[in-house]
């Protein structure tokens, strides 16, 4: 019998931004191009008084994705604007794609994002003592190391400015991102082989037949000769003397989980058994290295949740009031 194709709608806010495509900085992309970063700002059009904010980091592959959430079919930015009934800022920021700068470009948009609304509190009517993170697959990664490396000033880069302010957040919700990239690189270089995934049913099926070795791309690591399976045998050799060594350090730089402390905001992970984008030992191993480190973090796993759209509404629940109770 032949399997059923399941669409996924897709899922856009359900109300226009208070404050839309607001500029938070001027960045220069790796063509040399200007570029302008932006974000829409969700908040109640009576809202006068500073309150709690979530900044949501959209999902994508780091490749894929825009901040207007036309195109998405993840869930998480349609229910967090449905937070602003209770009170809630709701930031959707743009950030640079790999395709447009490799990392840590992404990562220092994202955190200047957070020094951008602490700078412009109260422009905003925002708590600077309030700010939380969402982010799902690769904005999940960007949320936990705008939570995790917020003491590192080797990754805060400078967009924006704004660099009086910290871009530390008081609490995250990660859903299954990845959280190591180096294990990234070993998996993607153990799959090259194998069968093809069925991404039918998730929030990223519209993109399942490019054939995209992403793990190269975001870091740079592209040109003749230069391949998923050549930079796994760099990572694999250990040779810290390589020519491309770099981009093993880069990939440990821009991972997360090399950031776990007791001194991490409180975050939740979420990840699906049925996930075959991202493994799910990504979560449970960047859980256990927080709770080594005393950090506060929570994992939730559901069996039958693949890589979204959606954990199922009681998990995914449960992390927007896990963010709510925290702000």
């Amino acid at each position: 019998m032949k399997k059923s194709t399941i669409v996924k709608p897709l899922c856009p806010p359900g109300r226009p931004p208070r404050y839309e495509d607001v500029p938070y900085a001027d960045v220069v992309l790796d063509n040399g191009q200007s570029h302008t970063l932006m974000m829409d700002i969700y908040q109640d059009l009576n809202q006068k008084e500073p309150g709690p904010c979530i900044i949501y980091y959209f999902g994508g592959g780091w490749m894929w994705g825009e901040y207007k959430q036309v195109t998405q079919k993840a869930v998480y930015c349609r229910d967090l604007v449905k937070l602003v009934e209770q009170g809630y800022t709701i930031i959707s920021p743009s950030y640079r794609l790999a395709s447009q700068s490799v990392f840590p470009a992404c990562i220092h948009d994202c955190k200047g994002v957070v020094r951008f609304l602490k700078a412009n509190a109260n422009t905003y009517h925002i708590d600077p003592e309030r700010i939380g993170v969402l982010g799902n697959s690769a904005g999940g990664h960007l949320a936990a190391m705008v939570a995790m490396s917020s003491e590192c000033v080797e990754m805060e880069g400078n967009v924006g400015g704004n660099l009086e302010y910290s871009s530390a957040v008081k609490a995250a919700a990660v859903f299954y991102a990845p959280a190591d990239l180096e294990e990234c690189i070993r998996a993607g270089a153990a799959e090259l082989d194998g069968p093809p995934k069925d991404l039918v049913g998730t929030e990223i099926d519209n993109v399942a037949n490019q054939a995209v070795e992403i793990e190269t791309q975001i870091l740079g690591y592209t040109g003749e000769g230069r391949s998923l399976w050549s930079l796994n045998k760099v990572l694999e050799s250990g040779d810290t003397n390589h020519p491309d060594w770099k981009y093993i350090e880069l990939a440990r730089k821009c991972s997360a989980n090399h950031y776990a402390s007791a001194s991490c905001p409180p975050m939740i992970i979420m990840h699906g058994g049925q996930d075959q984008v991202v493994p799910i030992n990504q979560s449970e191993n960047l859980y256990h290295e927080l709770i080594a480190a005393g950090a506060d973090a929570t994992y939730v796993s559901c069996s039958k949740a693949c890589h979204g759209p959606s954990m199922g509404k009681a998990a995914d629940e449960m992390a927007y009031r896990f963010l709510m109770d925290r702000l």
